[in-house]
């Protein structure tokens, strides 16, 4: 009989090898080839009170990546970013935008089209935030920060559900975040630091029985960025995953019927321990604070926005 502990695993280690240096930490999978680099950035401590974060751009002003600047809380964190001077590069965007953004004091706007979140989400297909990241590089030579929001809506229960809805889901909600992690993550570390913030759902901490696929798939994304966190923790790179539920936004209300039958909108809020929709701006406000160069000690979590919706019955 074979001895479970000694059959081969990747790079011709034993399973009771791989266990140990995994038990032993980074510094473990590191030395048998398997884990991250073992190079990595000094220490890059906050900036003191008053002074600004520092910056991946030689143009010596700090540069962010919205790739979605039409739905949810992006049009908002945009907004945010132009108040703090910053350049910007936005896709997906809502009209009339740009011209607020410089308005609010945004140093250069660089708009790259042909880039939409929802239905169809681009995002699912290789390159496309890879366009995004070329634009930022090619005009700035670096960014700092980055958000990213990737979204199909749509599912059923674990007994209708279809083989169909379970690859959009995959396509747009789980492999769309994985193609734009590893599209922006290079330039950060290749520059000395950054932040991320990826949209998720809240429904993929507390599961909604009526959208198993798209629970499902929310919830591989956030195991991701929590992955992507540690492989690029050392190299001074933040990464964390914003779940949002209930929120404001145009389109919401709609989708649910809860637009046109107050029963609807009645049980929706049955669910929400607040009692109301939350609004974007709330979200964005509190991502601004993942995303500014002033917070470089959060990292690998998931955050709900959801009114205390994770928190009921779990």
């Amino acid at each position: 009989m074979s001895n479970d502990n000694q059959q081969p695993t990747l790079e011709g280690l034993t399973r009771r090898d791989f266990m140990m240096a995994s038990a032993a930490g980074t510094a473990g999978l590191a030395a048998t080839g398997l884990g991250i680099g073992t190079a990595a950035a000094a220490p890059t401590l906050p900036p003191q009170l008053g002074e600004p974060p520092r910056t991946n751009s030689p143009s010596g002003i700090r540069t962010a990546i919205v790739t979605d600047t039409q739905l949810n809380m992006g049009p908002y964190i945009a907004e945010e970013f132009a108040k703090r001077g910053y350049n910007l590069v936005i896709a997906d965007v809502k009209e009339g935008l740009p011209e607020k953004l410089r308005e609010l004091g945004a140093k250069e706007v660089v708009i790259v089209p042909g880039i939409e979140q929802e239905a169809p989400n681009d995002e699912g297909r290789p390159g496309v935030i890879q366009t995004v990241v070329d634009a930022a590089m090619d005009k700035f030579g670096g960014y700092d920060s980055v958000f990213i929001r990737t979204a199909w809506h749509g599912g059923k229960d674990i007994l209708e559900e279809t083989t169909e809805n379970m690859q959009l889901s995959y396509n747009q909600n789980c492999l769309g975040v994985m193609y734009a992690l590893q599209a922006v993550l290079p330039p950060l570390i290749a520059g000395g630091g950054g932040q991320v913030v990826v949209q998720t759902s809240a429904t993929g901490e507390k599961p909604h029985p009526g959208l198993m696929s798209y629970s499902v798939m929310r919830a591989a994304a956030n195991m991701m960025c929590r992955c992507a966190a540690l492989t690029v923790a050392d190299k001074n790179v933040c990464v964390n995953a914003i779940g949002t539920n209930f929120m404001n936004y145009p389109g919401f209300k709609h989708t649910l019927g809860a637009d046109k039958d107050p029963k609807i909108m009645e049980a929706l809020l049955e669910e929400i321990p607040i009692g109301r929709l939350g609004e974007t701006r709330e979200a964005a406000h509190f991502a601004m604070a993942l995303l500014d160069g002033y917070n470089m000690y959060t990292t690998g979590s998931f955050f709900p926005v959801a009114g205390g919706f994770n928190n009921v019955g779990m």
